[in-house]
């Protein structure tokens, strides 16, 4: 490979080693993976593979090379510029230097005080390794190198943890990966006691009184401080802390952590907040936080043509616009950029292959991202990364048969892992074993009481039970864990909307919307909330909304906005000119959307063939072959409200003196729609629509 690749590898174990050191074992498995990744392309590539080299201490390799490229560049621009401009670049050349030359004397003594205090440290990390948090602590209580520093802080904020879990009565996962979970910080700092807020106080004041940390020592400062509810004050640290060291992971995904994505929608603003960060390290974060914070599924664009073909068709003024993206530029195009850097830098790394897999789930399509999570398998066969994820896919798709497989296969890896009991929770809800599916999501929350994806799927365990207060209390117990997680304040709505609250449920699916906003999902349930408040002007809003997003409630949408024109126009004195026209755009919206299914579903000539309606909303809302009687009842419900719109159709074109047009709605209804709804086309048909007049002429000649 070429020294781009070289380069890559000095830096990745580099970074294994700074993070294990101190450690941050879940960074520093994440180096190692794409280190190895680059081995394995290497392999796949012919590429010869570079020997280990003893790492380097501190930044003094980046240093070097800065020194080096200055002294190279200086001559250079002294031929083209002038006197002046030859002065001033010396002057500017003489800060950086002076800048780099401070900042190596600064490694120098960092790496003085870690060599006089490595036998202490040592001591101490074989003691933090073992669990012995308040030991190690102790071991390094003169300790004044940032490395001692940061494992002695690190160890009394582990310990604070372990006490407060403790003294909850719950069970204790892996601490050493708590900070890299924004939850676990954000969950310790709302419930910790006074006694140990005031050691958390005491480890940010340190810190904070700290001459010159490293990247290390603001990470943690970013920790503590999250978890003390300083979330902004969190987000400046964690900047901080990658711009003077990108390579620990366990830093980006605590950024993730401190960013809201209702106040940080502009990703070009959060990509010059990182300017100072050159590596590929952006890259990789700013895609995996796409996927987190700004996930949404691509707008339906396509959605203007048919509107306004079918304005045309009725007269209709009414259009449904199309909503900017919040910061500009589609999210499926920013993650396309970061994901080209990444696969071409990595392209057998499990982490890249990982966040394909998500952006298809979060997609919905669920074909290709089982299709990767499968590929996942293959490569490393014990890895439960993601595993929760997949059986997710294979619940919706009621896919027992393999969900099953990998319930068994996580199981024989590790059963006390919460990755393990969520995807056994999902295999037995597909069972609608649901008392046994809550017992494992019970039981994932033993292992780790932050485990987001628990307390939501239990929420949906009991609403499935028909227990809306346990409910409730799972949802806001996921809430409390990450509020910005838009599955719960969903959850939530629906609860109340269950209880027949709907003033509640608006004010939940709000939130929902706002962390979704180009989820028509989010939006269809909020109108319809409004609907059942008695707010229909609102509700129009929102299903107007929801047109501007993605479509998987699209014929819901065009269908109620065409229903409440038409209440609207009835109750108007005057017969409602502009809304019955609405309505009739929006019925001719529909009708359209009907037949295309329809037609390229099934060949079907009309709307009212197998697929139709129900055929378009079963695959956008991933009904599978176990689903067969539901989406049976959804089709005969839709087929009925398909012919509603045909007869109201009819009737706006009579009104209009169109009896062609409307002929073939009425003859559709009869053709394809249940007995009431053809018995009513055919008396419309007779007293509205006479006979042809070709028929009587012809009938007379042949007398």
């Amino acid at each position: 490979m070429d020294s781009t690749s070289d380069s890559l590898r000095l830096q990745l174990r580099r970074a294994v080693d700074e993070c294990s050191s101190r450690g941050l074992f879940f960074a520093a498995k994440w180096a190692a993976e794409q280190l190895c990744s680059l081995t394995a392309a290497d392999s796949r590539f012919g590429g010869p593979a570079t020997p280990i080299t003893p790492t380097l201490s501190r930044a003094k390799d980046r240093e070097q090379l800065h020194l080096r490229n200055i002294a190279a560049a200086a001559p250079a621009m002294a031929g083209r510029d002038g006197d002046n401009s030859n002065s001033n670049n010396n002057n500017n050349n003489k800060e950086e230097e002076e800048e780099l030359q401070q900042k190596q004397r600064l490694a120098a003594e960092w790496d003085r005080l870690d060599a006089d205090e490595r036998d202490h440290t040592a001591l101490a990390k074989s003691l933090f390794d073992l669990r012995e948090l308040d030991r190690a602590a102790f071991c390094l209580r003169d300790c004044k190198g940032p490395r001692a520093v940061f494992l002695r802080l690190y160890a009394q904020y582990l310990s604070r943890e372990r006490k407060r879990k403790t003294g909850d009565q719950q069970l204790t996962g892996e601490d050493s990966t708590l900070p890299t979970s924004a939850a676990a910080a954000t969950a310790g700092g709302g419930i910790a006691q006074s006694s140990i807020d005031r050691e958390l106080v005491s480890i940010r004041d340190e810190l904070l009184g700290l001459e010159s940390p490293d990247s290390f020592c603001l990470f943690l400062l970013a920790t503590v401080q999250l978890a003390l509810g300083q979330r902004e004050d969190a987000r400046g640290s964690c900047i901080r802390s990658v711009c003077m060291y990108e390579y620990n992971w366990s830093a980006w995904l605590l950024l993730e952590s401190c960013m809201d994505p209702r106040q940080h929608r502009s990703v070009d603003s959060l990509d010059a907040e990182l300017s100072r960060c050159t590596g590929w390290m952006r890259h990789a974060f700013m895609a995996h936080v796409l996927l987190e914070l700004f996930a949404a599924t691509p707008a339906a664009a396509a959605a203007s043509a048919p509107a306004s073909a079918a304005a045309a068709a009725v007269g209709a003024a009414a259009a449904v616009p199309a909503s900017p993206r919040p910061g500009g530029g589609a999210s499926a195009q920013d993650f396309a950029v970061h994901y080209h850097v990444l696969e071409q830098l990595f392209p057998q790394s499990m982490f890249v292959i990982g966040l394909r897999a998500v952006r298809h789930y979060n997609m919905r399509e669920f074909e290709e991202a089982g299709r990767l999570f499968a590929q996942l398998r293959q490569l490393d066969p014990f890895r439960l990364e993601l595993s929760d994820i997949h059986s997710n896919i294979l619940f919706v798709m009621e896919d027992r048969a393999r969900l099953s497989e990998l319930a068994h296969r996580c199981a024989e890896v590790d059963r006390f892992r919460p990755e393990t009991c969520c995807v056994i929770g999902n295999y037995y809800s597909l069972r609608k074993q649901h008392e046994k599916a809550v017992g494992y999501f019970q039981r994932a929350l033993q292992l780790d009481r932050n485990y987001l994806a628990a307390w939501t799927l239990m929420g949906h365990e009991f609403i499935e039970l028909k227990n809306t207060a346990a409910a409730i209390d799972a949802y806001r117990h996921a809430v409390d864990v990450d509020d910005r997680d838009y599955r719960a304040w969903y959850g939530l709505g629906k609860t109340y909307e269950m209880l027949n609250m709907p003033h509640y449920a608006c004010s939940y699916y709000s939130r929902a919307a706002a962390l979704r906003p180009y989820d028509s999902r989010m939006w269809c349930a909020l109108a319809n909330c409004y609907e059942l408040g008695g707010q229909p002007a609102q509700a129009v809003a929102c299903y107007r909304r929801a047109l501007a997003g993605s479509s998987e409630c699209e014929a819901l949408a065009i269908g109620r906005l065409a229903k409440l024109y038409e209440e609207k126009a009835a109750a108007a004195p005057n017969g409602g000119g502009p809304d019955r026209e609405r309505a009739a755009y929006y019925y001719q919206l529909l009708y359209q959307h009907a037949a295309k299914n329809a037609a390229g579903a099934s060949g079907a000539a009309g709307p009212f063939g197998d697929s139709g309606l129900s055929g378009a909303s079963a695959g956008a809302g991933g009904i599978g072959a176990g689903g067969a009687a539901a989406a049976a009842n959804a089709s005969a419900v839709e087929q009925d409200e398909l012919a509603a719109a045909c007869l109201f159709l009819a009737a706006f074109e009579l009104d209009r003196g169109n009896a062609k047009a409307a002929h073939q709605y009425l003859a559709q209804v009869i053709e394809g729609a249940g007995q009431q709804r053809a018995d009513e086309a055919k008396a419309m048909m007779r007293a509205h629509i006479p006979p042809p007049a070709t028929s009587a002429a012809s009938g007379s000649s042949s007398s």
